[in-house]
């Protein structure tokens, strides 16, 4: 075990969306104002043209996440748990869902 490198779960989100991006070009990250805490950066920096930032309306996000999705991409909306789920709630239940 002492050769596994260990490394923060967000920055393991933020690396491996970047790689992915990098294999899979329908990859789109959507970020709710956040992306220094998510590492969602990572992404952005790598794939400038698939990152959003849909600054802090986790529920228009998740809004432009479905859209995505519907139109073919494979959203990754990033934002922290409880705004993800407070905050939008009512789009995934009335919209989305």
């Amino acid at each position: 075990m002492s050769d596994v490198k260990r490394i923060a779960t967000r920055d393991s989100y933020g690396i491996t969306l970047a790689e992915l991006g990098t294999e899979h070009e329908e990859i789109v990250v959507l970020d709710a104002d956040l992306a220094a805490a998510t590492k969602t950066a990572v992404f952005q920096k790598a794939h400038p043209d698939r990152f959003i930032d849909c600054g802090i309306a986790e529920e228009n996000m998740m809004g432009v996440a479905a859209g995505l999705a519907a139109a073919g991409k494979v959203p990754f909306a990033s934002s922290f748990a409880m705004f993800a789920a407070g905050r939008a709630y009512e789009q995934v239940r009335n919209s989305i869902g």
